[in-house]
């Protein structure tokens, strides 16, 4: 049942339903077969479902989160009444995979040339059928669950602004230069350790959201929000001396100090750039009366991303972050 405390839907809420994942896909899975040329396959039982689903609510839009792996059984018998058997190993059905990109590895038990035409009738015969049971996934899921975390307002007799579903984007990250925007720089130089000496500029922004410190520094911490708002797996973690990696792995970094509220540091480079090198990363939250400011300081961007790297914030961060809550106007 929907929190009723939680009016015009306005605070995220979250739902951890893979339980029931578990229990769908083996009513949508088992019993599934396919028939080609004579011979036939069926899934006898769905023996594994792991990992993380979530059903994720703000400000009336409900987001799919989910990444899972699936270990299937299944039986078959050829034309000439040759039988076999064997496993489906599919490693990731995540919310962000198309279905071209659905990996199975499939097993047969005993398995000979004699047997090929059982591998063939699964690959080209019951896989298909499976992706079509994962494509319809997350529409069941808020069809199941949707109404535990997104309050129907017409019961309430608030206004309704209706259930959105958040459409999936690139998970990538730009990482080739194009069009101009204005930065505020400063050129400098600087190294490490480990990584080469390489000429730098220093970047200023301030962005406005309207919500709340506390909502943006969740927004930017918590891997739930963060998967939300990147349409991708994140890590990520409210613990200082603890690594990143969003965007597949284009943006990471190191959490270097954290002031809940007010402030986050970090370490942060675009896979692109020299090997080794990171830029700081400040964020200072500052909470006015009718809005947040977050003032946004990067020391030690290579000359020449400046461009990129402030492409990349407004465009993957700040603007995604209000499309996916609703914390103030996209621009």
């Amino acid at each position: 049942m929907a929190n009723w405390k939680n009016v015009n839907n306005w605070h995220w809420v979250n739902k951890n339903c893979l339980n029931w994942t578990q229990d769908y896909f083996k009513t949508q899975l088992e019993g599934l077969e396919a028939e080609r040329n004579g011979n036939r396959v069926k899934i006898t039982s769905v023996d594994e479902v792991t990992g993380d689903v979530d059903l994720n609510q703000r400000k009336g839009k409900i987001i799919t989160i989910y990444d899972v792996e699936l270990k299937i059984s299944w039986e078959g018998t050829m034309a000439d009444g040759t039988t076999g058997s064997g496993k489906i190993h599919i490693p990731e059905v995540a919310h962000d995979t198309d279905a071209d990109d659905y990996v199975y590895a499939i097993t047969v038990n005993d398995d000979s040339n004699q047997k090929q035409p059982l591998r063939e009738t699964i690959k080209k015969g019951l896989t298909p059928l499976i992706t079509k049971k994962f494509e319809g996934f997350a529409g069941d899921l808020i069809k199941a669950h949707g109404a535990d975390v997104y309050i129907d307002q017409e019961k309430t007799g608030a206004t309704v602004r209706g259930v959105e579903r958040v459409a999936k984007e690139r998970t990538s990250i730009n990482t080739s230069s194009g069009s101009k925007t204005e930065t505020t720089t400063t050129p400098t130089t600087t190294g490490s350790k480990n990584g080469p000496k390489v000429n730098t500029t220093t970047l200023n922004d301030s962005i406005e959201f309207q919500t709340s410190a506390h909502e943006i520094y969740e927004t930017l911490l918590d891997a739930q929000r963060v998967s939300a708002w990147t349409r991708g797996p994140a890590k990520i973690s409210k613990e200082v001396g603890s690594t990143f990696e969003l965007f597949n792995g284009n943006v990471r970094g190191e959490i270097l100090e954290l002031v809940p509220d007010k402030k986050i540091v970090q370490s942060w480079r675009l896979s692109s750039w020299p090997e080794g090198h990171f830029s700081n990363v400040t964020m200072t939250l500052e909470q006015k009366s009718d809005c947040l400011q977050l003032h946004v300081k990067q020391t030690g961007v290579p000359v020449g991303e400046e461009e990129l790297t402030e492409r990349n914030w407004t465009g993957y961060y700040w603007r995604s972050i209000k499309q996916t809550f609703g914390f103030g106007a996209v621009f």
